[in-house]
């Protein structure tokens, strides 16, 4: 089930106690899938896809991108670690990524992540292909 698929926005302020984004503005677009429900005699250990790709729009998130994640994360109310973050370029070519967070410090809100990425794996890729035309809808 697609529970967001379109432009994510942030505006660079803060009225919720959270860091934003970023403190500019910027946009990705998101395309957020829930798997949970469709195979039910199966538990996944990775239940939530989430396809980004980059608006050109405004700020680049690229150095932080971290933090759309914990973000993007916090707002549709996903756990962290059962979220398969795939970035990937929208126009041309088709390369993906995928984002393995990693905490490192930090109590409450005030965390500190590293992000690195990773080459997709063929089960991976299986299942961002049968998602992928939904995407352009």
């Amino acid at each position: 089930m697609i529970l967001f698929n379109g432009k994510y926005t942030w505006d660079g302020k803060t009225d919720d106690g959270h860091k934003p984004v970023s403190w500019w503005p910027g946009s990705q677009h998101l395309t957020i899938v829930d798997f949970s429900d469709e195979k039910t005699d199966v538990v996944m250990l990775k239940p939530f896809l989430v396809l980004a790709s980059d608006t050109k729009e405004l700020y680049s998130i690229q150095k932080r991108y971290q933090d759309l994640i914990i973000g993007v994360c916090r707002k549709f109310n996903l756990e962290l670690q059962k979220v398969l973050w795939v970035r990937y370029n929208r126009e041309g070519e088709n390369e993906m990524k995928v984002a393995v967070l990693k905490w490192l410090t930090g109590k409450g809100p005030y965390r500190v992540f590293d992000l690195k990425w990773r080459p997709v794996m063929a089960n991976e890729k299986r299942l961002i292909d049968s998602v992928l035309p939904l995407t352009t809808a």
